[in-house]
């Protein structure tokens, strides 16, 4: 009886830590789209086409050795996975993209530097 109440007392403190990652996740991503909305939506894309990519390829390896292979289900379910996994990865380099480029001040403040280091005052 002590066993199943101290898993119990245990899942309970996994669920408030869960509900408060999730709370500061939405919190920053709040902040995050309210100041810098592309990189943030670039960051959101760059995780997502990642978790898609590990499913599919998840889906792909148990349609390869768990489906019976002239089952009409297996050529678009691992064919299907495997687009995905191309998908994300092309989703994943824009949005790699976007995340390494760098922004407007960034580039104002280079440019105010190139130009200050060729000055011949003295």
């Amino acid at each position: 009886m002590f066993g199943l109440y101290m898993l119990a007392i245990y899942l309970g403190v996994v669920i408030i830590a869960a509900g408060f990652v999730a709370l500061l996740v939405v919190i920053v991503l709040a902040v995050g789209l309210v100041t810098h909305p592309i990189r943030t939506l670039a960051l959101v894309f760059h995780k997502l086409a990642a978790l898609a990519a590990g499913l599919a390829l998840l889906l792909a390896l148990i349609a390869w050795f768990w489906t019976d292979h002239t089952k009409p289900d297996f050529v678009p379910c691992f064919w299907g996975s495997i687009g995905v996994i191309v998908g994300s990865i092309i989703i994943r380099a824009l949005a790699e993209w976007a995340l390494e480029r760098p922004t407007r001040a960034e580039r104002r403040a280079m440019k105010r530097a190139a130009t200050s280091t060729f000055d011949s005052r003295p």
